[in-house]
């Protein structure tokens, strides 16, 4: 135990004032410590730290009991560990614990006490590190697991002093450990001490850097010193003049600590900051720093430089795909989360990323994690559609679909059953498929079953199977072994009803035969045209008609064809056809020439096929040879005309012979003529009949020569 009035030291170099050196290493030590009464536990004195980190005012804390620093579930730890201290009569002490700020906050440290005598009292002082960040990303956090580890190793501290005018320096014990001597034989010499620096740090010894603490009072850095043993260790130091009356400099004075343990978990950091695949973003609560690894560089598709250019707030909030802005928003929180969000890359596309967010690792250094789960979301959504078609078609679609063991006994079968057979699938399961097939084609189906076990898929003939009034319906089946799939296990065989395919087949063929009749007779080109894709597909007629081959699949090609003078109307009139939504069929007639050179007329029937929007995207046309048509009608329209003049012309010529026959024939009926009469009429009647049969000759002469 250390005692108020002891000196600490080689012995070698004389006393030095212990009250000050208590004061500055308690009062300038970054970490929090106080001194508390062993037999009452009160805090007897605190330091800054410990105030400004546990939030009590200075008054506040030295009115604490040891048991306020402690959740309720801490207090018997915390009390066995005193009687422990106390019985034991141990002079340093270390340990975890659990401890509780003002405003409730519960939080993990790390002890090391060191017993003293404190105005009189027998008392403990503790040094404090808060470990509650390290621990939560340990946990949280494989990447930082071996940094977490190592940051829980807190730094040991050392003081030293010395005087201007004096070689050899007055070191606590805890300095000889640091620098790995043995305090029986080393003197801290000036000298002894460049030795124990590292050769690549030994200019920090030097008389310029040491006289620049008349200008900067105290200053910080870090270096390199050799153990006794060759080990390397990494230290970091701040050093300060102490000034006596007048303001003149007395001595120097420095507290060292290693932080050898720091500088490998900071390598290994560095390692996995640089080498993870995944993205890092490490920056302040305020935002004013970011800093991205190669992974996050990639991942955002930015450069470096790219990324220094923008403001860290400009930079966050381009991550953004929108409103949502989860990523900034963690940052601004500064509290612990996690979850899934879209970040927008550079080149405008989004990506799906998981994000871990771990604040304060390091004192106001906040941590964020992106892993790229797009692929994986993308393949999630696309098994889930895929199950969702596997529902549509084996549950809810139109194919009988079920699962038989070797000897064809139902494992499975699709709800589809019911109405497609009227059975549930319940009623088949257990039963034998043969037993529904009809008794002359089971032998048949029989055999292709029998060689599912050399080949894996056989398509088998249709056959007729038995539904649940007793009726056959015809089905088409295939069968597949997969026995070797442990999700299957079994041969899977999938049915179609094809009855009314079968019974409408003979239709089908007689009216095809029929379609095909009527096509040859009617002496037209049909043609299918796929007017978004501007595809034409012929039929035969085309060839037959025009003397084309029907090889050519773009409207274009026949186009060409349309005779000159009539090329532009037709292509007006078809183009008005296709854009106006309310035409779905259009007729018109143009000419057109054939491979042959002639010209034929024909007339041109299309039928229009439109989307819902009305827009035309399929249309079937027929190019029909009018020519003889027109022709013969047009000479049947001549030829009409001629007889009716030939008829009007003649019509008075004839019917005056005619009117004389007409009076004759009334003078003999009614009228009594004489012999002599008799034969002058008769001989009147045949020069009149004469003369009409003259007319009669020279009309029918006539109307063949205008033939």
């Amino acid at each position: 135990m250390i005692r108020e009035t002891e000196s600490v030291g080689s012995g070698k170099s004389g006393c030095f004032d212990l009250k000050t050196i208590y004061r500055d290493l308690f009062e300038l030590n970054p970490q929090p410590m106080w001194v508390y009464d062993l037999q009452t536990l009160c805090i007897l004195d605190v330091n800054i730290a410990a105030v400004n980190h546990y939030l009590y005012t200075r008054e506040e804390f030295l009115n604490l009991n040891l048991k306020d620093l402690r959740p309720a579930a801490e207090i018997p730890k915390m009390q066995a560990a005193v009687e422990k201290l106390t019985i034991e009569n141990l002079l340093v002490t270390g340990g975890s614990y659990k401890h509780q700020k003002r405003n409730g906050e519960i939080i993990d440290v790390q002890l090391q006490g060191n017993i003293i005598s404190f105005d009189g009292k027998k008392a403990e002082m503790v040094i404090v590190t808060d470990i509650t960040v390290l621990l939560r990303a340990q946990e949280n956090s494989l990447l930082l697991l071996e940094r977490l580890r190592d940051a829980q190793k807190i730094a040991r501290i050392g003081y030293w002093t010395r005087n201007i005018n004096e070689d050899i320096s007055q070191w606590c014990s805890e300095m000889y450990k640091i620098y790995g001597r043995n305090p029986e034989t080393f003197i801290p010499t000036r000298q002894n001490l460049v030795d124990c620096f590292h050769a690549d740090d030994r200019y920090l010894l030097s008389e310029e850097v040491l006289s620049a603490l008349a200008t900067n009072q105290n200053t910080d850095y870090e270096h390199r010193i050799i153990t006794e043993q060759g080990e390397v260790r990494w230290v970091s130091q701040r050093v300060e003049l102490q000034y006596g009356h007048y303001g003149v400099p007395v001595a120097i004075k420095g507290i060292i600590q290693d932080i050898t343990e720091k500088k490998k978990t900071d390598e290994k950091f560095k390692t996995i900051f640089e080498q993870t695949s995944d993205a890092i973003i490490l920056g302040s609560l305020e935002c004013n720093r970011l800093e991205f690894n190669d992974a996050a560089v990639n991942m955002l598709g930015y450069t470096q430089k790219e990324l220094s250019e923008h403001m860290p707030y400009q930079m966050l909030t381009k991550l953004s795909t929108g409103s949502q802005n989860a990523i900034f928003e963690q940052f601004k929180a500064g509290e612990a989360g996690s979850g899934t969000t879209e970040i927008r890359r550079t080149d405008g596309s989004d990506i799906i990323v998981n994000f871990n967010f771990k604040p304060d690792i390091l004192p106001g250094l906040h941590l964020c994690v992106l892993t790229d789960i797009t692929d994986r979301v993308q393949n999630q959504n696309k098994l889930l559609a895929s199950e969702r078609r596997f529902k549509a078609l084996v549950q809810e679609g139109a194919d009988l679909i079920g699962i038989l063991d070797l000897e064809g006994n139902y494992k499975f079968v699709s709800e589809s059953s019911y109405p497609i057979l009227g059975f549930h699938p319940s009623e088949f399961i257990g039963k034998n498929a043969f037993d529904f097939i009809h008794p002359d084609d089971r032998e048949q189906i029989i055999g292709h079953f029998s060689k599912l076990s050399e080949i894996k898929r056989i398509k088998m003939s249709p056959f007729r199977f038995r539904n649940s009034k007793g009726n056959w319906r015809w089905i088409r089946t295939v069968a597949i072994n997969l026995f070797g799939d442990p999700a299957i296990d079994g041969i899977v065989v999938s049915s179609r009803d094809i009855t009314e395919a079968v019974f409408n087949r003979g239709a089908l063929k007689r009216s095809n035969e029929r379609y095909k009749s009527i096509m040859k007779a009617a002496n037209q080109a049909i043609y299918d045209w796929d007017i978004e894709k501007d595809n034409v597909e012929w039929g035969n007629g085309f060839h037959a008609i025009f003397g084309y081959q029907s090889n050519s699949h773009n409207s274009g090609e026949w186009y060409k064809n349309i005779h000159v003078d009539d090329k532009t109307k037709v292509l007006a009139e078809l183009t008005k056809s296709i854009e106006d939504s309310n035409i779905d069929v259009a007729v018109s007639e143009f000419r057109y020439t054939k491979e042959n050179g002639e010209v034929a007329l024909v007339e041109h029937r299309i039928v229009f096929l439109r989307n819902r929007l009305g827009v035309a995207i399929r249309a079937v046309g027929s190019l029909k040879d009018i020519t003889g048509y027109k022709q013969n009608l047009i000479t049947i329209q001549l030829q009409n005309k001629k007889l009716k003049e030939i008829a009007w012309a003649q019509s008075h010529m004839a019917r005056a012979p005619l009117a004389r026959m007409m009076g004759l024939v009334d003078l003999i009926k009614n009228y009594p003529n004489t012999d002599i009469e008799k034969s002058k009429i008769l001989d009147l009647f045949l020069q009149s009949a004469t003369e009409f049969d003259q007319i009669i000759k020279e009309i029918s002469e006539h109307t063949n020569d205008d033939q």
